[in-house]
């Protein structure tokens, strides 16, 4: 499958999805001007990818920051992912944060409890 890669700007973060490697993340800040056209492609990715029915997908998501409409396209991903996941694909989420960052580890949380998917959260050293 093709690798998405999205260079990270000032307001959108890198995003590596590479099924070669097994290798998917999403990291940096997310508020870019229209998250609807940003996150597209991640999710088109994502909805061919899970038809090969992977064995297991892990994605590290390291965000600094979120705005409300990222929120939405993130839970997206992870709705995606849930649908993975009840097709056999083991699914863990890596939700890194900044120890003092207090709501993005609360986020991290409410998506865990929205989706019921396996989360890892990893403080950033």
């Amino acid at each position: 499958m093709k690798i998405l890669e999205i260079a990270p700007t000032l307001n959108s973060p890198h995003v590596i999805l590479d099924s070669n490697k097994g290798y998917y993340l999403i990291e940096g800040k997310a508020f870019p001007e229209d998250s609807k056209f940003y996150f597209h492609p991640i999710l088109e990715w994502i909805r061919e990818y899970k038809l090969e029915k992977p064995k297991k997908f892990e994605l590290n998501i390291n965000l600094l920051y979120i705005s409300s409409s990222s929120i939405i396209a993130i839970k997206q991903i992870l709705v995606l992912l849930m649908d993975c996941q009840v097709k056999g694909t083991e699914v863990t989420i890596n939700w890194h944060f900044d120890e003092d960052d207090e709501d993005i580890k609360l986020t991290g949380e409410d998506y865990m409890k929205i989706t019921n998917l396996q989360f890892v959260f990893k403080v950033n050293k």
